[in-house]
Parts: structure tokens; C-alpha cells; sequence
């Protein structure tokens, strides 16, 4: 129970995108949701969607099938090729077979229709997130991010990173360590256990962690030790 707990309070870090062109609607979840997580993006347009989508990482996708310029299946085929691993939310003022078949296979987690009760949506939106465990990331340039729930480091696409357990080891004590300079024996201790480790071998794990992200992800400092890449929390 309290980890649940702990989860749930976490969610204020979560980023949603809301892809509606009901402007009642939108009107409605800038006003009311806001306080509860730590970004609602509007979009009223397929063509913005997609651009957001493309640039930023979001938690959640709340999609309307009420939208301008696109069809609702034409909608969710394209989302789900931008991003496939993203918990969507179905929203509409018609459950039409259609409409539930289009939310099936784009693997929405539910369907709410209109109108809308505040307290429904913003429970789904807890559930879904604690359900697909993306609560809470941690942020990286080139899109890349650390899922603590789920205890993998994922590339911009959704797709995870295959980090030895070295790797993810010594990535994972720079982030618990952010705001300091790991030194050599920290990692020695912590990451190898310490066992025996030389710097060349510990260079080595640097150099092949760069390679599956980006250099700068991990900064040396000379004869000290090593720090993380900035970051945030989303």
C-alpha cells in the first residue's frame, strides 16, 4: 500500500498531451487539471499533434475522436507509429463500434464518454500511468529517458536500451548522485561490488554507454571521478 501511495504522488511529474478539437473540452482540462500534473498540452489538430509528439516525450496521450482535420483511426495509425509504447485515453461523444474497434487496436487503456466528469478522467489518468508504470522519467538530451518504475533507460522512440549491468549500474548511481563528482572508489564500491576493477576497464563501460546514447551523458572530470548529464524530472 505505500509504495502505491508513493506512486500515486509522484504523478504531478507526469506530461500529458490532449488531442481535441472540442474547444468546450480543452477549455475544461486547462482549467481543471492542470494542478494535478506537471503539464497538460492542448492540440487542436492533427498536424500539431504530431509535431509535439515527434519533438517532446510525454506520460499519457488523451485523444478525442471529435478532430478537424483527420479521421479518429487515421489519427491513432499514425501515433501509434510515432509512438508506439504511449498509454492512450480515448475520449468521445460516440461509442460507435467503430470508434471502440480504432481504441482496441491502438491499445487505449480505456474509453470514457462524454460528457466528462473531472473526477472519471483524472482517476483513469492515475490508474493508466500507475498501470503502465510512466509516472515518473528522468530526462535526457536526444530524447532518451530513465523509467524508474519500470528500471530501464529508453531510447526517444520507445524503444529500451540495452545496457549491460555494469552500465546501467554506473548510470544509475551518477543519477542518484547528480549533484556531486562520483569518485573512482564510489563506483568501485557501489557498481563492481568491489571487486577489482582498474580505470581502463571503468573507461571502457564510459565509452560503451556513450556510444549507446550520446557522448556528453557522462562528463570526466580529471583524477576525480565522474558526474551525470543534466537532467530533469518530467
Amino acid at each position: 500500500m505505500l509504495r502505491t501511495l508513493r506512486n500515486i504522488r509522484k504523478l504531478n511529474n507526469a506530461k500529458i498531451i490532449v488531442i481535441s478539437s472540442d474547444s468546450e473540452l480543452n477549455n475544461s482540462f486547462s482549467s481543471d487539471l492542470n494542478g494535478y500534473f506537471n503539464k497538460i498540452e492542448l492540440v487542436d489538430n492533427a498536424e500539431n499533434a504530431f509535431e509535439k509528439i515527434t519533438e517532446e516525450s510525454y506520460d499519457m496521450a488523451i485523444i478525442d475522436t471529435q478532430i478537424n482535420d483527420i479521421s479518429f483511426s487515421e489519427l491513432c495509425t499514425e501515433l501509434t507509429k510515432l509512438a508506439p509504447t504511449l498509454p492512450k485515453i480515448i475520449i468521445s461523444h460516440e461509442s460507435t463500434n467503430e470508434n471502440i474497434v480504432t481504441a482496441v487496436n491502438c491499445s487505449a487503456y480505456t474509453f470514457l464518454s462524454k460528457p466528462l466528469r473531472l473526477e472519471d478522467i483524472r482517476l483513469s489518468i492515475i490508474m493508466c500511468l500507475n498501470q503502465t508504470k510512466r509516472g515518473d522519467k528522468i530526462e535526457f538530451q536526444d530524447g532518451i529517458y530513465f523509467d524508474e518504475y519500470r528500471d530501464k533507460f529508453f531510447k526517444s522512440n520507445g524503444d529500451a536500451i540495452d545496457f549491460t549491468r555494469l552500465e546501467k549500474g554506473l548510470l544509475k548511481l551518477l543519477i542518484d548522485k547528480k549533484d556531486e563528482i562520483v569518485d573512482y572508489d564510489s563506483i568501485k564500491e557501489v557498481v563492481w561490488k568491489g571487486k577489482e576493477m582498474s580505470i581502463y576497464t571503468m573507461r571502457n563501460i564510459v565509452n560503451k554507454i556513450r556510444q549507446k546514447t550520446y557522448y556528453d551523458i557522462i562528463k570526466n572530470h580529471s583524477n576525480k571521478g565522474y558526474t551525470i548529464d543534466n537532467h530533469k524530472n518530467k
